[in-house]
């Protein structure tokens, strides 16, 4: 009997030492995978510089405000692109245009987060006002980008809405014709 009992222990404590040890690996495996997640670096980065643009220190928010207009303005120009794009509206050459936007963009925030660690305040201030003026440049430059998308497709619905009056005219005329000559009898 106390054999039995010694067994089932050993038996016992096996398992409980594999299931342990499982544990142990897939909780190691979900932590490592957890922490190189790009989503959630990203995520993290985004809710920093959120708050950073509403810290009350003047240095400290704009380099945050200014980076997250520049992402703003990046994402309404893919936007904008995507739909002239997915309603077969011409783009010509805008989407390179964008992407060259983008990495002028892209480099303008490293500045801006280096700008951001600078520990002067004084050239920390003169750099994001360098900064801050090449960013409302590009911000310019990418409202440009999507004022001519705009007008593009302007042009394209108020043409669209000519030949639709008129293909509208054509069929109220010909209904009213036929009204006249077939529907009176």
């Amino acid at each position: 009997m106390f054999e039995l009992f010694v067994e089932a222990l050993a038996i016992g404590a096996g398992v409980l030492a594999t299931l342990g040890a499982g544990t142990g690996i897939a909780g190691w495996l979900v932590v490592r995978k957890v922490r190189r997640s790009r989503i959630i670096e990203r995520t993290r980065d985004r809710g920093m510089l959120a708050a950073r643009a509403y810290a009350p220190d003047r240095l400290t928010r704009e380099p945050a405000r200014l980076i997250g207009d520049l992402n703003r303005s990046s994402r309404a120009t893919h936007l904008a692109l995507s739909e002239a794009t997915a309603q077969g509206r011409p783009v010509g050459d805008l989407p390179r245009a964008a992407a060259e936007i983008d990495q002028a963009a892209a480099s303008l925030g490293n500045l801006l987060r280096a700008a951001d660690r600078e520990p002067n305040r004084a050239l920390k201030q003169e750099w994001t006002a360098d900064l801050a003026a090449q960013a409302g440049a590009l911000d310019e430059l990418s409202a440009d980008l999507r004022r001519c998308l705009l007008q593009t497709s302007r042009s394209i619905d108020t043409r669209q809405l000519d030949q639709a009056t008129n293909r509208l005219r054509t069929e109220i005329s010909a209904m009213t014709i036929w009204r006249d000559s077939y529907g009176n009898r």
